[in-house]
């Protein structure tokens, strides 16, 4: 069954996920948590830029329909991968983010085969097999890998700091503004006679 956009292939996976996988761990352990309700979509997690957020759930707060929002890097494409993190963030959703990453989150966490540290998980070779399966049946992630660094460019001014060594005050300017400062020119503040660059 191949899907035609991210997220319904997102939305039928994390269904496939809760179904074989969290929500049974849920009912065998103490814990009482319905199924949650979830939307899943590829997006920057807050604060993905820093390259290590691959996915990220927000609780129902944050929706304002009440439903918890999951988020899937764009530059993560390798679908093992996708489904692992999905895997993570489906076990935020079902206790709606109360426990970060412990209690609840560790207990179903370890149940359904995810391991390493609690705040990085990945699939261990259990759950790994059972997310291969699932991808047989979905069909390729239609999604490629989008590189979020390309096309900015740096900015080539640099900016210069001009301070006044008798009153501290601070100012920045550009190479080419400094290069037509007059060489006599005062502190705005103070009036001494000069700025140090």
């Amino acid at each position: 069954m191949p899907f035609d956009t991210r997220e319904s292939y997102l939305t039928e996976a994390a269904a496939l996920i809760l179904d074989d996988q969290i929500m049974p761990a849920v009912e065998r352990s103490h814990f009482d948590f319905p199924r949650p309700t979830y939307r899943v979509s590829v997006g920057f997690p807050k604060h993905a830029r820093s390259g290590r957020v691959i996915a990220q759930c927000f609780s129902t707060d944050a929706s304002s329909d009440g439903v918890n929002e999951i988020f899937v890097n764009p530059e993560i494409d390798e679908p093992i991968r996708v489904l692992d993190a999905l895997t993570h963030e489906l076990i935020h959703a079902v206790d709606n983010c109360e426990s970060g990453h412990r209690n609840f989150f560790a207990a179903i966490a370890r149940s359904v085969g995810l391991e390493g540290k609690l705040t990085a998980t990945v699939a261990g070779p259990a759950l790994r097999s059972a997310l291969e399966d699932y991808c047989g049946l979905l069909g390729g992630y239609p999604h490629k890998r989008m590189n979020a660094s390309a096309g900015h460019k740096k900015s080539s001014t640099r900016m210069l700091k001009l301070s006044c060594s008798e009153c501290g005050f601070v100012c920045r300017t550009s190479a080419k503004w400094l290069g037509l400062l007059d060489p006599d020119a005062r502190c705005p503040v103070c009036q001494h006679e000069t700025l140090n660059p």
